[in-house]
């Protein structure tokens, strides 16, 4: 579930909710594959593109669903349209797709990627990546109210940081999308106020240019964009150690510092899978099957933002 239908129509074809075509050079049409391979084998199986035909989808009678619900990117949260033309947010999907996969008792994986955080940070946006993240947060909370603690490893984590910063003396209280208050408590040399977020580089207002005074901007605003050290047309990725969290069976080997491809060997103890199919030191019938979906907020060819693993085993 996710975004990106223009890279599964052809150049022939148009997309059926904006007046665009495919973006497919060889003439295949991969949501008609889809649908076909799935009737092949007798699947049931459910393609969808807007929230009413996502609010239809019967999770007790589905076991395969596509759903591409934007030509390109998902839209961020807070322009998203919730009619029944639109989109169904990332909880919601998040939801649909746990209801689907728990019918499976031998267990299940389930990926949730909130990638649109990423693009705010790019943007230097700093509203809309933190709203982004408030969106992702609830997709963590109906995976943790939806699935059983004793049996479901949760894991939340990153793929890498950002160029964000937080500065200033602030005032408990004081707005985090606000100027920083006090503002004598290290008074800026070119008198100027500043926000508490501002971005290493990228499109903002570069400094060496000579910062805006922002005494009347609306930083708040989801559309402010923060003002960047080094002008760049995106904002970068940087290199710091990304946090990450986990509940549910061993996740007590999520601790300290870790290389990432660790992550995919804790999730296969968990599950006794893969390399620990045959090497399990609890009394656990080894998964057979494994379902999966993949929820995302951007293109499948793009990298992965923010992300959630959700290991599920039968005890």
């Amino acid at each position: 579930m996710g975004g990106g239908r223009r890279n599964f129509l052809p150049n022939t074809t148009f997309d059926p909710e904006y007046d665009r075509l495919g973006k497919r050079q060889d003439g295949i049409d991969l949501i008609e594959r889809w649908k076909e391979m799935q009737s092949a084998r007798n699947r049931s199986h459910q393609y969808v593109w807007n929230n009413q035909q996502f609010d239809s989808i019967n999770p007790k009678t589905t076991d395969y669903v596509l759903g591409l619900f934007e030509n390109s990117h998902m839209q961020y949260e807070v322009d998203r349209n919730r009619s029944s033309n639109g989109e169904p947010s990332i909880s919601e999907m998040t939801g649909k797709a746990i209801n689907i996969l728990k019918r499976k008792h031998e267990g299940f994986f389930l990926m949730v990627e909130g990638g649109r955080i990423d693009h705010a940070h790019h943007d230097t946006n700093g509203a809309l990546a933190l709203e982004e993240t408030l969106a992702f947060e609830k997709a963590i909370s109906t995976a943790l109210e939806m699935t059983d603690k004793r049996e479901t490893l949760i894991i939340v984590t990153a793929d890498h940081s950002h160029v964000f910063t937080i500065g200033g003396y602030n005032n408990r209280g004081n707005d985090i999308l606000g100027l920083v208050d006090p503002f004598d408590a290290e008074p800026t040399l070119d008198g100027m106020p500043y926000t508490t977020l501002s971005y290493g580089n990228g499109p903002g207002t570069n400094f060496t240019a000579g910062r805006q005074n922002l005494s009347d901007i609306d930083t708040k605003s989801f559309d402010y964009v923060q003002q960047s050290a080094v002008p760049l047309k995106y904002e970068t990725h940087s290199g710091e150690d990304v946090p990450i969290f986990a509940s549910g069976p061993v996740s007590y080997l999520i601790h300290g510092v870790q290389e990432q491809h660790y992550v995919a060997h804790v999730m296969q103890y968990a599950a006794c899978v893969g390399d620990y199919a045959n090497d399990c030191d609890r009394q656990i019938e080894t998964v057979k099957t494994c379902a999966a979906f993949h929820i995302s907020y951007k293109n499948s060819i793009l990298f992965i933002s923010f992300l959630i693993f959700l290991v599920v085993s039968s005890f």
